[in-house]
């Protein structure tokens, strides 16, 4: 294996926090970028910064310093605040970052965490392929940094990984997402407020999304966007059904949120096509929806 230095911006967060873990146990020399304070997974090859990335002031130096081989920018402040200011924010703070980091001459290769809201098609199959416009402020960020990105690093002979992650999973997310909430409400036995469980969406296992991440560390890559994703969707009411055995070893509450479920449309049904990362990454996702949910829970009960 190469040693490498690698950059990760969001590094405290919830897929950065497992990725900076991952990358340094293989033996990589890992600086990750984080707003908190807190005390984080440490290890001899993890150089810790806190640092905001809307000023500059406070990574500039130590960046440089490092000089990475490859940058991981999963940083995106204050989700889900996805507000026009928030968004214009993001946007701005990732240029001023990656426009330092295009300036090195040690950096070879980008990945940046993209997001399946990229995309207008709400039913079907996603492929990266497929021709999008933004259709609010947070995607017309992330498509604006993408086609920005795309163009300065062909300039600057970088490959350029944009990983768009489908709807992501597992330890360490937020109480207030999704499955937690469902997981949570189930604990209670109380049936969780779902709006529309009818949709389908492809749920991916934090795990998976990690080695996403380092296989694009490792491997070759031609430039350009690569689906994560679990390669198909599942119904919201399916998750809870899940989890219910799960927690309950029943499926009581399901049933009632079914006889709901009959009056009400499905609107989105959409998964991700992953075949490019297959292919060019050498990725496929390992963990089924019964086994992440499985070990999602083991977390939140312990």
């Amino acid at each position: 294996m190469v040693k490498l230095k690698i950059i990760v911006t969001g590094a405290s967060g919830f897929i950065g926090s497992s990725l900076v873990k991952k990358l340094s146990l293989a033996g990589h020399d890992v600086m990750g970028l984080t707003r908190s304070s807190d005390k984080k997974y440490l290890n001899n090859n993890i150089q810790w910064i806190t640092a905001d990335l809307a000023l500059p002031v406070t990574y500039k130096d130590k960046v440089q310093s490092f000089q990475p081989n490859v940058v991981i920018h999963l940083a995106w402040q204050d989700i889900p605040d996805f507000s026009l200011i928030k968004s214009k924010s993001n946007l701005n703070q990732s240029i001023d970052f990656l426009s330092l980091i295009l300036e090195m001459k040690s950096c070879k290769k980008i990945l940046v965490s993209g997001s399946c809201f990229e995309y207008n098609n709400q039913n079907g199959s996603c492929k990266e392929s497929d021709i999008n416009s933004a259709n609010n402020h947070f995607t017309w960020a992330k498509l604006s940094l993408y086609s920005w990105l795309l163009m300065k690093c062909d300039e600057k002979n970088i490959s350029l990984g944009w990983m768009r992650f489908f709807y992501v999973y597992g330890p360490g997310q937020r109480p207030e997402s999704l499955i937690p909430t469902i997981f949570l409400s189930l604990k209670n036995k109380k049936l969780p407020p779902l709006n529309n469980p009818n949709n389908a969406n492809d749920y991916v296992f934090i795990d998976d999304v990690v080695n996403s991440l380092c296989f694009g560390v490792t491997h070759k890559i031609s430039s350009g966007i690569f689906n994560i994703g679990s390669g198909f969707s599942t119904s919201v009411l399916d998750i809870l059904r899940r989890a219910e055995s799960i927690v309950l070893e029943s499926n009581i509450l399901t049933k009632k949120l079914e006889k709901i479920a009959m009056k009400s449309a499905t609107k989105t049904n959409f998964w991700a096509d992953i075949s490019k990362a297959k292919k060019e990454l050498n990725w496929t996702p390992k963990t089924s929806i019964d086994r992440g949910l499985n070990k999602t829970w083991l977390d939140l009960n312990s």
